[in-house]
């Protein structure tokens, strides 16, 4: 099967402002992470299509190119909602009673598991235990640290380096350095993937 790159023919004004167009309309509207790819195809298709219309004498290519890609999220929503709404297209209700191994009947809205319902409509990343075991992680190793990098490490979980720098009167390659030791504090410690 031959497929065709969506983005042939675009300028990367084009490609970048799809993503972005794209990234914004995940975790709404009902699209998830997983309809991205889609959107940003659907998006492209529609610019591509739309770009033989584009008269120079009524605006810039950026504008138009806003606008098309404005107007199709637009109605792309639109449809999506709606599609939602449809009480034909719906599955059931979460008040239906779902039988279980047991024998007993829970409501479905008691067995849907709200950490995996976020995850997939982009409102969290992690579910809650994950993050409370991170969490604890982080305190661990922060607390083998000294106390002038835990000092920093507090103060960099609210201000920029810039900010530390000015209240500290540090000098930022100072403050680097020592950011430096914590990051590899952190990576001692085992949380290497959130360094």
């Amino acid at each position: 099967m031959h497929t065709t790159n969506c983005f042939e023919a675009l300028d990367s004004y084009c490609v970048s402002l799809i993503h972005l167009k794209a990234c914004r309309l995940i975790g709404n509207y009902g699209y998830t992470k997983s309809d991205k790819d889609d959107i940003e195809q659907e998006l492209a298709l529609h610019l591509r299509q739309s770009l033989p219309r584009y008269n120079q004498a009524r605006g810039t290519l950026k504008t138009f190119v806003n606008c098309v890609l404005g107007n199709k999220i637009r109605s792309m929503i639109r449809e999506h909602v709606t599609d939602q709404y449809d009480s034909r297209k719906n599955g059931p209700s979460l008040s239906d009673p779902v039988a279980q191994e047991s024998g007993e009947r829970l409501n479905r809205v008691d067995i849907i598991d709200s950490d995996d319902y976020l995850i997939r409509m982009g409102k969290i990343s992690r579910r809650e235990c994950e993050l409370v075991e991170l969490r604890i992680d982080v305190e661990r190793v922060v607390s083998r640290l000294p106390v002038n990098l835990q000092e920093l490490c507090e103060q960099l979980s609210r201000q920029s380096i810039a900010d530390v720098a000015r209240e500290t009167g540090w000098s930022r390659g100072k403050i680097y350095d020592m950011k430096q030791v914590i990051l590899d504090a952190f990576i001692e410690g085992g949380l290497d993937e959130w360094v």
